[in-house]
């Protein structure tokens, strides 16, 4: 079982115009609500590839209900902790003729400290299940800095392996917990290296992701629609995504993740796995918004997802 982790889970709400004119009004042309967060982005993706995945974190009001409505109709199985706050709705604003999305994500709501124990509690009832405890995401108002280092404590405590993907100091707090697996994109990957270099091609995101290698530790580093560096215990891959076209880029790190993670439920080698995470990935960039990829188009591209054995 995959259990996943989300502190500040959101609703997310896209935008689409034609031109985005800052300080001027714009027409709509759609829109799409959908549930968010990495944890839930991860576990919906996984169990759309067929694996067991349970999701847990904070949820409140009705935005919260909203999420638990979209995942039970996934077949997600879930456990989070009812908070008194309402869970945040993250916009972002697409412009259908290219280029990035515009994003206001909001603070989320202030988290108490029985709230906060319950979580606990229930991650470290889950661990004992589970083979992969997922951690990501930004923290809700309320929470200490090290949060991601006590769960991931709590995680290993239980014979779970854990996979840290934030940002920040929660991820600095974080690694302190020595996670299995991190998936830094490149900017954070410069972040974490710290050195001044840059991670813009795919040999660079190689290197960095054998620099960012510690011991058993697996290192997935993105760069988008380029492909992705694999280094894990004494093997190093070059991945190549499918070549898609992209629609949307919410939620394709996170399927990448769950791709991984799903594949080595079965059994994989993390070549195999590598290459289903790329594939996953490609199908959350060809969607719309927030939606994630689909199990058909995931099986379209898991053949040309190409991954090359480096070292």
């Amino acid at each position: 079982m995959i259990l996943t982790v989300t502190l500040n889970p959101a609703v997310d709400h896209a935008l689409f115009v034609e031109g985005l004119k800052v300080g001027d009004t714009n027409r709509v042309l759609r829109d799409e609500i959908d549930a968010g967060g990495k944890g839930i982005n991860l576990s919906r993706i996984a169990v759309e590839l067929g694996a067991m995945s349970l999701a847990t974190g904070f949820l409140g009001g009705g935005t919260g209900a909203f999420i638990r409505n979209v995942m039970a109709k996934q077949g997600v199985l879930q456990d989070f902790v009812n908070v008194t706050g309402e869970t945040r709705t993250n916009f972002s604003v697409e412009d259908t003729r290219g280029g990035p999305p515009t994003t206001f994500n909001e603070r989320g709501p202030e988290i108490r400290s029985e709230e906060w124990e319950a979580l606990l509690d229930k991650v470290s009832h889950y661990s004992s299940q589970a083979h992969w405890v997922a951690l990501g995401g930004s923290l809700s108002q309320g929470l200490p800095t090290d949060a991601y280092r006590t769960l991931g404590e709590i995680a290993k405590a239980g014979g779970a392996k854990v996979v840290l993907d934030t940002d920040g100091p929660p991820q600095i707090a974080g690694l302190e917990s020595a996670p299995d697996m991190i998936k830094p994109n490149a900017r954070e990957a410069e972040r974490l290296l710290g050195d001044g270099r840059r991670v813009e091609t795919l040999d660079e995101a190689v290197r960095a992701a054998v620099d960012l290698r510690d011991g058993d530790r697996l290192v997935v580093v993105s760069i988008g629609a380029a492909g992705a560096a694999m280094a894990g215990p004494g093997c190093v891959f070059r991945g190549h995504s499918p070549r898609v076209e992209s629609k949307s880029t919410i939620g394709s790190g996170d399927s990448m993740i769950g791709g991984i993670l799903a594949a080595l439920e079965k059994g994989m080698p993390l070549d195999e796995a590598f290459a289903w995470g790329l594939a996953a990935g490609a199908a959350t960039a060809m969607t719309d918004g927030s939606e994630i990829g689909r199990r058909d188009v995931f099986e379209r591209l898991l053949p040309q997802a190409r991954v090359e054995k480096v070292a």
